[in-house]
């Protein structure tokens, strides 16, 4: 149903190909060259090559013939010339785009850093934003309904007016109160801080069943998600999120699996679809996709997508477990033990 993407990349591939050959290789070579002159040579005096070649072009004095072995000589001295010029060339080269790699490189790196800064900065907006609505406006909509809640209760049977308006207000606050509870979900995941990421998905799933009955979701979750970063964390989730977002869009009525696993270096997450699927060769106007694979990849993770028209849809997504954790820094007695190799 899915094809197989290929794990290796062209960059890699380049690389392999303008490796230089090893020196060993390179003495190796020169040692045969030099084996095939002596042996060249011991011939040549065994047989009196030369008093061959001279009665063979004694005949043909007319034409210089004799002046040909020279001739031939200075030709292999600028063959050899000529191929070490190339050979300089082409070491320069190398060392070129190997320097134009490792500036690539470098870039990417720090593009990856900065994307991996404003997706923390973007969550830790939404996570003040959140709590801002919670506690702040929260509140408040409590009190609004408490006051129209006690208006109510003194008007009824003396003021319809005011019973009325008390009644409208209350809902009016309730309805409120249910938009900004969903907002506070869509900006921070329910459950992720107090019960981790496998409860979070676990609800966010659910909350999914509930406006798509037609469609049949399954979450399986394999290994241990603690001591994860946050960004790790809600990098997971908003994966899993944005993929039941496409599925609410083209996969309505479709079966939905879900996979999170947790392997000793690298976390795996998948999700594939039997729906309608999708033609990857042609372009896309959403931005769903780009928003998953830039934030995988902005943890130095992995994102592959494969789908064809009526073979459903599957992404997979690879992410170090260690990803978004601060490097470990040297303590006390790793500073007094580089002072004492320093003293030594």
């Amino acid at each position: 149903m899915h094809s197989v993407m290929p794990s290796e990349s062209l960059p890699t591939l380049a690389k392999d190909v303008d490796r230089p050959a090893p020196r060993s290789s390179v003495w190796r070579d020169l040692a045969w060259v030099l084996a095939a002159t002596l042996v060249a040579g011991a011939l040549f005096a065994r047989f009196d090559f030369s008093e061959f070649a001279y009665r063979w072009t004694r005949s043909a004095e007319r034409f210089q013939l004799d002046e040909l072995p020279p001739t031939l000589v200075v030709l292999a001295v600028g063959f050899a010339w000529f191929a070490w010029r190339r050979y300089r060339e082409a070491q320069s080269e190398v060392r070129r785009r190997r320097a134009l790699e490792e500036e690539a490189e470098h870039l990417l790196a720090e593009n990856r850093r900065l994307a991996n800064q404003a997706l923390a900065a973007q969550e830790t907006e939404r996570r003040h934003l959140a709590r801002e609505l919670h506690d702040e406006l929260g509140q408040y909509l409590n009190a609004m309904s408490l006051d129209a809640g006690r208006i109510r209760d003194l008007s009824a049977g003396r003021e319809a007016e005011i019973h009325r308006l008390s009644l409208a207000l209350m809902q009016s606050a309730t309805h409120v109160y249910r938009e900004i509870g969903g907002m506070i979900r869509k900006l921070r995941p329910i459950g992720l801080d107090e019960f981790g990421l496998p409860t979070a998905l676990e609800h966010c799933v659910e909350g999914w069943r509930e406006r798509l009955p037609d469609a049949t979701f399954t979450l399986a979750v394999d290994g241990d998600f603690d001591n994860l970063s946050d960004a790790l964390n809600i990098t997971l989730y908003r994966l899993v999120q944005e993929g039941l977002t496409n599925v609410s869009k083209f996969a309505r009525t479709s079966r939905v699996e879900i996979y999170l696993a947790r392997a000793p270096e690298e976390i795996v997450v998948t999700m594939a679809d039997d729906g309608p699927g999708v033609d990857l060769s042609k372009p896309r106007m959403g931005l769903g996709l780009i928003g998953m694979r830039e934030r995988v990849e902005a943890l130095g993770g992995e994102f592959q997508i494969a789908s064809e028209p009526g073979a459903g849809f599957l992404f997979c997504a690879r992410v170090p477990a260690q990803a978004g954790l601060p490097l470990p820094t040297s303590g006390p007695n790793d500073a007094a033990a580089d002072e004492a190799k320093s003293a030594k």
